[in-house]
C-alpha cells in the first residue's frame, strides 16, 4: 500500500498525502479521531461578511511547504472561519475569493502558526498577496526580467495600502474598504508580472528558435453510434476545419475506452477513424485519448461488474489498449494512455490499484508502440480536492513515482479546468498559474497542459461531464456574450504563459466546438450555435505569429 506522510520543516513526518512506498503500511486512520489538534481560526468581522460571503469558504484549505492540502473541515461560527485539520503545525490558507475588478481567484496567506487567538481573515489575506508578489518580483528581476512602471506603480500603491491598515488595524468599514483595495492592487500587481514573464519569455525564446515547435491542440471527441450525427463525417459537424487548422497545429482526438467499447463486446473504431483521417488530411499531428478515463460517465458503464474482480478490469483494460494502440499505431504522434487516476472515481481503486492500472497501461501501449511518446493525465494538478478525501494521491508525488518506474513515461499531461463546480482547478493569477508550472518543472519531464474554461452559463445537453459551470465573476450573469468574453480574459493569458514555458511541449484546449459532443460544458471556441467566441481570434493569432 501507499502511506500518506510528508516531512516538516526540521523533517519530522508529519501526515499528509504524500505518495510514498511502504508494503507494511497500515491503512490510515479516519480523520475524525484528531482533527481538533490542528485547529486554525480567521476573525471576519461584520463589515468584512459581505466580502467573506461570497468567498467559497467551504473549499478553503490549508497547506505546508510542499503545496499539498491537508485533509480538513471547515465551518463558520461566531464570526470566526474554523478549518481544523489532523496536524498541528504551521500553514497556509487558500481560499477562492472575489477580488474587485478581476473576479474570483485564490488568495493565501503567509505561513501562520496554529494559535488560540484567531488570525485576521482579511489582514492576512493582504499580507500573503503582498508577499507572494514582492518575493515573485525580486526573484524575477534577480534573473532579468524588466518591470514596467504599471507594475511598479501597482505594487508601490498595493503596498503602501496594505502598510497603512496593518499598523493601524481595527474593525470598521473603512478598515475592511481599504484592506480590499489593497488587494484589487496587490492581485492587478500579480497579473501584470504574470504578462510580462509571459511576453519577454516568449521573445527570449523566439532569438532561439523563430516559430515555436510548441504543439497547440483542441480537443474532438468523435461522435458515439448512439447519437444522431453518427453518420456525418467531421468535415459536416466541424464545418470550419479549415479554421482549425489556422488557429491550431495539433488535434486531440478523443480515443475513450467508454465511446469505442460501449459493450463488453466488440469495439468500434468507424467514428475516430474518420477524425484522424480528415484531421492528418490538414496536416495537423494526432493526440490520441485519454484511451482510459477514470471519471464519472466517461468510463464503461459495464466496468460496474468488475466491482470485486480488479484482475479482471485490468484484463480487460489491457485487451482494449492493446486492440486501439495496435490499429492506430503510426497514425498517432502522442498517446494520452489514461486521465483522473490521481482523483476518486466511479472505479473505486484504492493507491495500490491505481499505481498497477496506470503502471500496466503504460507497459501495453509502450509494447504495442515503442516509438511514440506516452504521457498519462492528471485532473485538478493543484490538488485541491485532497483538502475532502483523506485516501487521495498527491498529483505531484503520484507524477514522481510514474516517471521513476523506469517504463519510458514520456512526460506528465495537467488538466486545468476554470469555472465549473466539480473537477476543477480554483481559479488562479497569471503569476500563480506560471509558478504552479515551474513546481511541476521541478520533476524535470516534459509537460502537456490540458486547459478548459467556461464560456456560457446554464445547462449543456452535448457535454459528457454533468457538472455545472460556475461564474468566477460576481459581475457574470447569464449574458452569454459577457462569459465569453471573460473566458478569452482568464484564458488568453494562462495561454501566453504557457508558451513561454520550454517545458511545456503540448497545451491541449479540451474542447473544439459546443455543437456536437464534448468533454466539459460550454468550453467550446465555437458555442452552440457555431458562434465563434472571442478566445478563438486570440489563439488564430498566436498560432499564426509564433507558432510551427
Amino acid at each position: 500500500m501507499f502511506e500518506t506522510t510528508t516531512m516538516g520543516p526540521r523533517g519530522e513526518p508529519l501526515p499528509c498525502p504524500h505518495l510514498v512506498m511502504r508494503p507494511d503500511a497500515p491503512p490510515p486512520n479516519p480523520l475524525a479521531t484528531s482533527i481538533i489538534m490542528g485547529q486554525m481560526q480567521f476573525s471576519v468581522p461584520e463589515p468584512a461578511r459581505e466580502f467573506f460571503d461570497a468567498c467559497h469558504w467551504s473549499d478553503a484549505y490549508l497547506c505546508g511547504i510542499e503545496g499539498v492540502p491537508w485533509p480538513s473541515r471547515n465551518s463558520f461560527q461566531n464570526d470566526q472561519l474554523i478549518i481544523q485539520r489532523s496536524v498541528d503545525s504551521s500553514a497556509k490558507l487558500h481560499i477562492t475569493c472575489p477580488v474587485p475588478e478581476l473576479g474570483y481567484r485564490v488568495l493565501t496567506t503567509c505561513s501562520l502558526r496554529c494559535d488560540a487567538r484567531p488570525h485576521r481573515f482579511l489582514l492576512e489575506l493582504a499580507r500573503g498577496s503582498c508577499y507572494r508578489v514582492r518575493v515573485q518580483s525580486d526573484t524575477w528581476q534577480r534573473g532579468g526580467l524588466a518591470l514596467s512602471d504599471r507594475f511598479d506603480e501597482l505594487l508601490q500603491s498595493g503596498t503602501q495600502a496594505f502598510l497603512d491598515v496593518a499598523s493601524n488595524w481595527d474593525d470598521s468599514p473603512d478598515t475592511t474598504k481599504r484592506t480590499l483595495v489593497a488587494l484589487a492592487h496587490l492581485e492587478s500587481a500579480a497579473d501584470e508580472l504574470g504578462s510580462l514573464f509571459a511576453e519577454q519569455s516568449i521573445a527570449f525564446r523566439r532569438k532561439r528558435e523563430t516559430r515555436l515547435t510548441t504543439m497547440l491542440a483542441a480537443g474532438i471527441v468523435p461522435s458515439a453510434p448512439s447519437e444522431p450525427s453518427a453518420s456525418e463525417t467531421l468535415a459536416d459537424r466541424v464545418p470550419a476545419l479549415n479554421q482549425f487548422s489556422q488557429s491550431f497545429n495539433a488535434a486531440a482526438i478523443r480515443m475513450s475506452w467508454g465511446d469505442i467499447q460501449q459493450d463488453s463486446g466488440e469495439l468500434d473504431f468507424q467514428d475516430v477513424e474518420e477524425s484522424v483521417a480528415a484531421c492528418q488530411a490538414q496536416g495537423l499531428r494526432i493526440i490520441g485519448g485519454p484511451l482510459v478515463d477514470q471519471r464519472e460517465g466517461l468510463c464503461p458503464d459495464w466496468l460496474a461488474l468488475f466491482d470485486d474482480r480488479f484482475d479482471k478490469l485490468v484484463e480487460t483494460m489491457t485487451s482494449f489498449l492493446e486492440k486501439t494502440v495496435t490499429h492506430f499505431r503510426g497514425r498517432v504522434n502522442l498517446w494520452n494512455a489514461a486521465t483522473a487516476l490521481n482523483t476518486a472515481g466511479p472505479l473505486k481503486l484504492d493507491d495500490e490499484q491505481v499505481m498497477h492500472l496506470s503502471i500496466t497501461a503504460l507497459q501495453t501501449i509502450r509494447r504495442c508502440d515503442p516509438t511514440t511518446p506516452v504521457v498519462i493525465s492528471l485532473d485538478q494538478p493543484c490538488g485541491e480536492y485532497l483538502s475532502r478525501d483523506q485516501n487521495g494521491i498527491s498529483p505531484l508525488h503520484f507524477a514522481d513515482a510514474l516517471l521513476r518506474s523506469g517504463l519510458g513515461l514520456a512526460g506528465i499531461g495537467l488538466n486545468f479546468r476554470f469555472g465549473f463546480a466539480q473537477h476543477a482547478t480554483s481559479p488562479l493569477s497569471t503569476m500563480d498559474f506560471g509558478q504552479t508550472l515551474d513546481r511541476w518543472g521541478t520533476l524535470n519531464a516534459p509537460l502537456m497542459v490540458q486547459l478548459s474554461v467556461a464560456g456560457a452559463p446554464g445547462n449543456d445537453d452535448l457535454a459528457r461531464l454533468k457538472t455545472e459551470t460556475y461564474p468566477m465573476s460576481l459581475q457574470l450573469n447569464g449574458d452569454a456574450d459577457a462569459w465569453a468574453d471573460w473566458q478569452n480574459r482568464f484564458a488568453g493569458p494562462l495561454i501566453r504563459t504557457l508558451l513561454a514555458k520550454p517545458i511545456v511541449h503540448a497545451i491541449v484546449w479540451e474542447s473544439w466546438s459546443d455543437q456536437h459532443p464534448h468533454v466539459s460544458p460550454h468550453s467550446g471556441l465555437l458555442d452552440s450555435s457555431g458562434k465563434q467566441r472571442p478566445l478563438l481570434d486570440s489563439v488564430t493569432t498566436l498560432r499564426k505569429e509564433l507558432l510551427s
